[in-house]
């Protein structure tokens, strides 16, 4: 005996909790949401990430602390309801349905129009509007080592196909290759305003990448950050 209940594998496996979450949007005085060229906390810790960034920071230091892409960078299929649920999500080749009960898994190599099954069986204001009515989303999962005090996993999202989740997600998949890990390298991710491309649209939109910097400067300040966590004293 070891002091634990066996459980299988995916169950054994040690995860630091989600602590907070990095958004790159406020809500404004009306409650219309705004896009901003700078990373916003949200959560319990978010005045510890103030404290070490300030207001308005637009690079923050993070690491992965998992080379499975499941756990640090997972991109996805979503379908939701105009109320915001969750009625599918997937792969492209695997896709979990909301039954009333419970997510059941089902696989387009059996129903190859299931995308279009569930736009048409649950349609949302984007399948209204000659769209599928599916988002592509990406979430990254990281620490940002320069918080001290309290250590725990940060998430991001984002929806931007074009823009944000392959600048994230190449990057990821490309030192993955090259170094065979991600787990424990210094990003930068950065945010900054990107303007629309559209014909006569002169709105901008924020854009999320990250950036492998193990620079010397950066290395010294997640040294000088561990030396003095007080979890490490």
């Amino acid at each position: 005996m070891n002091g634990r209940i066996k459980r299988n594998v995916a169950e054994e496996r040690l995860y630091f909790p989600i602590i907070g979450k990095i958004k790159v949007g406020i809500k404004t005085e009306k409650g219309y949401p705004k896009g901003v060229d700078y990373f916003v906390p949200s959560g319990k810790y978010s005045e510890l990430f103030k404290r070490v960034y300030g207001d308005k920071p637009n690079t923050i230091q993070i690491v992965f602390i998992s080379d499975d892409a499941k756990e640090s960078c997972i991109e996805r299929y979503e379908y939701r309801d105009d109320k915001g649920k969750l009625i599918a999500f997937g792969d492209g080749e695997i896709f979990n349905v909301w039954g009333g009960q419970k997510y059941s898994e089902i696989s387009i190599a059996k129903y190859p129009d299931i995308m279009e099954i569930i736009s048409a069986k649950y349609p949302n204001r984007k399948a209204k509007n000659d769209y599928k009515g599916w988002d592509v989303t990406l979430k990254i999962n990281f620490l940002i080592p320069l918080i001290r005090g309290v250590i725990g996993l940060w998430s991001f999202e984002t929806k931007g196909y074009l823009s944000s989740i392959p600048n994230i997600r190449n990057v990821f998949d490309e030192m993955l290759c090259r170094r065979g890990f991600v787990k424990g390298i210094i990003f930068d991710m950065n945010v900054k305003f990107a303007t629309s491309q559209k014909p006569d649209d002169k709105s901008v939109y924020p854009i999320v990448s990250i950036v492998p910097n193990e620079s010397e400067d950066n290395v010294n300040k997640l040294k000088d950050s561990f030396k003095n966590n007080i979890l490490n004293e």
